[in-house]
């Protein structure tokens, strides 16, 4: 096979299109998570890039948000990410013979951050990123 050159934004499409995919047949929510966490960090470079909020960036804004107004403190931005991100991270590095989380809510999560990215990013949904919306979320 010849070299190639690719778009990045192609290759989080196609990254977020296979997650979605295997999401829907049940079959491998750590490929979809993997995949799906790819495409959203793909998706929100781009997004900061042209100075838009991305979905990660929106959430640690709202959590502080909540902190404070529950607490009266905030929360850590870092504590935010690491916990947006853990099922993401868990799953690329395996620095623990076991893991713990709830597979299917992760694999939900992250999808819906790299679609909102994608949405902010191409203002408009691949059919299979409108399923997701009208059966998923």
């Amino acid at each position: 096979m010849p070299i190639q050159s690719f778009d990045q934004k192609c290759i989080a499409l196609a990254q977020l299109e296979t997650s979605l995919r295997l999401y829907f047949e049940g079959s491998d929510y750590f490929s979809v998570i993997t995949l799906a966490g790819a495409a959203e960090e793909i998706f929100g470079k781009m997004l900061s890039a042209k100075g838009i909020e991305n979905s990660l960036e929106s959430k640690k804004r709202t959590v502080n948000q909540i902190s404070e107004k529950l607490f009266g403190r905030p929360v850590s931005p870092k504590w935010t990410v690491d916990r947006a991100n853990k099922a993401r991270n868990v799953l690329k590095h395996l620095t623990s013979p076991t893991v713990t989380f709830d597979l299917k809510e992760e694999a939900r999560d992250i999808l819906d951050r790299a679609i909102s990215n994608y949405c902010l990013l191409e203002e408009w949904l691949t059919p299979a990123m409108e399923r997701f919306y009208q059966e998923v979320v």
